[in-house]
């Protein structure tokens, strides 16, 4: 049985950080990039061992999100922020004793100044404490998510609007919650999956548009030194759009 989760459910996605999200942003009732958020959730879960059952769709998954339109917390009714988080629902400890899983939905409404937000500039430093592993599982959205919350909080605790994270080898791999591209001499670079950067939904959809207009973006190991010389650098990510970066 495919079920929403009850509170006494989320002890081991709390523990464990077993757990896939996916975060989506909903424009006039619309989920916007909803397939891409669905295949990457489904292929996520298999690599993670979480079985669906047979009802989880993608006709499902959407009338479930858009349920959430009749949450009576939400003021605008039509715009918002979605977190779909599946979660084995299990017992036992780190082996768990069953791969079935549940989910939760939670939404939140926009800021107010969400396009002003949007299009800000974010002035970003490079955080060092810790780097990235690359593996099978680094380019998912899953609940291991301690490297970006500590980015976060040095990067608000030294100015910044944003982080850019490093992997094991000391290539910047990505921001704290976005893919980073950038651009030199009329080519447009972004860094490769291989080197441990999460899978977004709003760099393969910028990726795909680029192909459509004939533009190709080449992949390369990233360094302090092309951000340096880069002459524009930007991030994607699904709920927030495109935005500059100031490297400082």
């Amino acid at each position: 049985m495919f079920f929403l989760t009850k509170k006494i459910m989320i002890k081991r996605a709390f523990v464990y950080g077993d757990l896939l999200f996916e975060s989506m942003l909903v424009l006039n009732n619309q989920i916007q990039h909803a397939d891409k958020h669905f295949d990457r959730l489904v292929k996520s879960a298999a690599i993670l061992k979480m079985k669906l059952p047979n009802s989880f769709d993608f006709a499902f998954f959407k009338t479930a999100i858009l349920n959430e339109i009749k949450n009576p917390s939400l003021t605008n009714k039509n715009n918002y922020r979605v977190r779909f988080i599946l979660h084995r629902s299990a017992t036992g400890f780190y082996f768990p004793n069953s791969n079935e899983t549940a989910f939760i939905i939670e939404s939140f409404d926009l800021p107010e100044n969400w396009n002003e937000i949007t299009a800000k500039t974010k002035k970003t430093g490079i955080y060092t404490f810790q780097t990235k592993a690359i593996g099978p599982i680094s380019n998912l959205k899953t609940g291991n998510a301690l490297i970006y919350v500590l980015a976060k909080i040095w990067a608000n605790e030294n100015g910044f609007d944003d982080a850019l994270i490093l992997n094991q080898n000391g290539n910047i791999i990505e921001a704290s919650s976005s893919n980073i591209f950038w651009k030199k001499n009329n080519i447009i670079y972004t860094v490769p999956l291989s080197e441990g950067c999460i899978a977004g939904v709003a760099r393969q959809e910028y990726m795909e548009q680029m192909e459509v207009e004939n533009k190709t973006v080449f992949e390369k190991k990233c360094s302090e030194i092309d951000l340096r010389q880069a002459d524009e650098i930007f991030m994607t990510n699904a709920t927030n759009g495109m935005s500059k970066i100031e490297l400082v």
